[in-house]
């Protein structure tokens, strides 16, 4: 007969928990000029939202005073033990 498959070790449900409690949320806003379409990330900054006209800051590749549009935001959850 066929042996029975050995399956890993299951952690325990409290490691996990205990894991998320020191990773750190980064969100990241993703601008896009409406000049020369480049898409660029900055650090999110309370107040942005999808498709958001900005025209404080000036594109990154053109230097101008264009308008930029919020393209995307995202979250990424950051391990500081695995940071370089």
């Amino acid at each position: 007969m066929a042996e029975e498959p050995q399956f890993p070790p299951l952690p325990d449900i409290g490691d996990i928990l205990d894991r998320k409690k020191r990773f750190i949320p980064k969100k990241t806003t993703v601008l896009k000029c409406n000049e020369c379409n480049i898409k660029y990330s900055r650090e999110f900054k309370e107040g942005d939202y999808v498709f958001k006209k900005i025209d404080d800051e000036e594109c990154k590749e053109c230097h101008r005073g264009t308008v930029l549009a919020v393209e995307e935001i995202y979250s990424e959850w950051i391990d500081p033990k695995k940071s370089k």
